[in-house]
């Protein structure tokens, strides 16, 4: 039997979506907006908190990244982080910060966790998550990297960490 290339033209049905948001501390690049948005519609994140950002959500840049995506995905602009990882606490979500700290884990060893709602907070391009809001967050995790950089572009870690996250046996049990 021959190999073919199925089409990138999706047939599938609606999806549901699921318990698990993402919140960007001071995300700023149109680029990394519209990966973020393509993300979301690939694995079911059901909202994006862009908090304390200046992106052009009209952005040529961004409309190319996503795809489409970022009419069909819902997203906030959010001004006070401390004020949502607070409502997003009472609504039941864990709030993981991806940030390499002093007391972070390995992303292997919280992927098995039972959560059944989680946020996953992705910080600033080029300084991270903010002090205030490491604070504020239940834990922080890590990707252990092999090389000598110690870290990636923010969607590409935010796509590791939400892909392993919610295809944990236990997420959402």
């Amino acid at each position: 039997m021959k190999t073919e290339q199925l089409s990138h033209e999706t047939t599938l049905t609606e999806a549901a979506l699921l318990p698990f948001v993402l919140v960007c501390d001071g995300l700023n690049s149109p680029a990394n907006a519209g990966s973020l948005f393509r993300l979301s519609d690939a694995l079911g994140i059901s909202h994006i908190y862009f908090c304390n950002s200046s992106i052009n959500f009209d952005s040529t840049r961004l409309k190319r990244t996503a795809r489409s995506s970022e009419k069909s995905i819902a997203f906030s602009e959010i001004e006070k982080t401390t004020e949502l990882i607070t409502d997003l606490n009472t609504e039941g979500y864990t709030v993981l910060g991806l940030e390499l700290t002093t007391t972070s884990q390995p992303l292997e060893n919280f992927a098995a966790h039972n959560f059944e709602k989680i946020a996953l907070v992705l910080g600033n391009e080029r300084h991270g998550i903010s002090e205030a809001i490491l604070n504020a967050i239940n834990h922080t995790i890590h990707i252990p990297m092999r090389g000598k950089n110690s870290s990636m572009n923010v969607t590409q870690a935010a796509a590791i960490a939400a892909y392993q996250l919610i295809n944990s046996p236990k997420y959402g049990k």
